[in-house]
């Protein structure tokens, strides 16, 4: 029995997820840095995180710090809870350099569509006040696990057992319906939810087609290596 256990794909995904338990150990180390900074060191928080009217004055570097900053404990636990059930499952279709990137990358994505794409939509919609207020791109970078994880479905091989796709759509199920609503007391107005969903949700299609496109390139006829005469 203990040897079927240990044989068994459900259990090889939770031991091969290295990627995931860098993610999650990533997110909890900027938590300590930035709260360091703000509460020790009294650095304004508005100094560390981008919002759409700073994002389009040019200031990148704020997509990088607000994707890994969390104002309070429940958010970023809620984000490592959904990391730690969904990442493993996708960890173990595309590999974990993959997933790390994707994670990271989707949330980058995601930030500069909010504020490229729809930051005029926002500010005539919620008006000046929303317009500036801060934004976490960790929530984008969950909103873009939806489709990587149903890429990690459409992936053949490695095969999930009976379990493992269990718990992947149970997994899924849950995100789907509690996630993907937003909550009564979520202090942002609806559309910006929305709009942050839909950014996270395009960030992560658009990882996923990369990544099928990077593991197929070979099976293009124009990429093909041609036989020699």
């Amino acid at each position: 029995m203990l040897q079927k256990l240990r044989n068994s794909t459900f259990v090889a995904i939770v031991l091969a997820a290295r990627g995931t338990l860098l993610i999650c150990c990533l997110l909890l180390f900027c938590y300590l840095l930035f709260s360091t900074l703000t509460n020790t060191f009294l650095i304004p928080t508005n100094d560390l995180l981008g919002d759409v009217a700073s994002i389009l004055k040019g200031e990148l570097w704020r997509v990088i710090t607000s994707t890994v900053y969390f104002s309070e404990w429940t958010p970023l636990i809620k984000t490592v809870l959904i990391v730690l059930v969904l990442c493993p499952f996708i960890e173990w279709k595309i590999g974990s350099p993959v997933l790390v990137m994707s994670f990271f990358a989707s949330s980058w994505i995601g930030i500069l569509l909010f504020c490229f794409g729809f930051g005029g939509i926002i500010r005539s919609t919620v008006g000046i006040n929303t317009y500036v207020y801060a934004f976490y791109g960790g929530t984008l970078s969950v909103y873009a696990l939806f489709p990587l994880a149903v890429l990690a479905f459409l992936i053949k091989k490695p095969a999930f057992s009976l379990l493992a796709k269990c718990v992947l759509v149970g997994g899924l199920l849950l995100y789907f319906t509690v996630g993907f609503w937003p909550s009564s007391d979520t202090p942002e107005p609806a559309v910006i939810v929305q709009i942050s969903q839909l950014c996270g949700g395009l960030s992560g299609l658009f990882c996923a087609l990369i990544i099928v496109a990077l593991r197929n390139w070979k099976k293009v006829p124009f990429f093909s290596t041609k036989p020699s005469n």
